[in-house]
């Protein structure tokens, strides 16, 4: 809902007033950004890695990065740089959170999972707040959310 959204900072906000890559730590993935960029991907990676939202930033020359920011006080930030034809893709970390860390192993538990589509998620409410499940609420994924809307990890 709307309401719920919680107001996101300025991008620069995320660099602490350093030009980029400020403190990032970098890196290489094996994951292209671009398997991870699918409405049922980004649902599925959503739930199970909570406050973050994602931006693209596309290129002239067809290269685009994906960016990763924590919504939380954390201010943890990432971004993955995607390129034709590569088998490794670049990318840069900071703050207390591995949130590309965090998306790679969500996408590798959605893939061993047999990359379920949205009709085999579902969602419970109850007195104890909602939580999402795979194929039955016996199989809860990610974060369960408390009555005020807010996720516990």
């Amino acid at each position: 809902m709307r309401s719920q959204r919680g107001v996101r900072p300025p991008f620069d906000a995320y660099l602490k007033g350093r030009p980029w890559p400020a403190d990032g730590r970098r890196s290489t993935t094996a994951l292209s950004p671009a398997l991870t960029g699918g409405w049922v991907e980004q649902f599925a990676i959503g739930l199970r890695v909570p406050h973050v939202f994602w931006r693209s930033e596309r290129y002239e020359d067809g290269t685009y990065t994906l960016w990763l920011y924590d919504s939380t006080d954390t201010r943890s930030w990432a971004s993955a740089d995607w390129e034709p034809d590569r088998s490794t893709y670049e990318v840069v970390q900071a703050g207390p959170r591995s949130l590309w860390g965090e998306v790679e192993a969500a996408w590798r538990w959605w893939d061993a999972q047999g990359r379920p589509g949205f009709t085999r998620f579902g969602l419970t409410v109850d007195a104890a707040g909602q939580h999402a499940w795979l194929d039955s609420p016996d199989h809860p994924v990610g974060a369960r959310c408390s009555g005020g809307g807010r996720l516990a990890v």
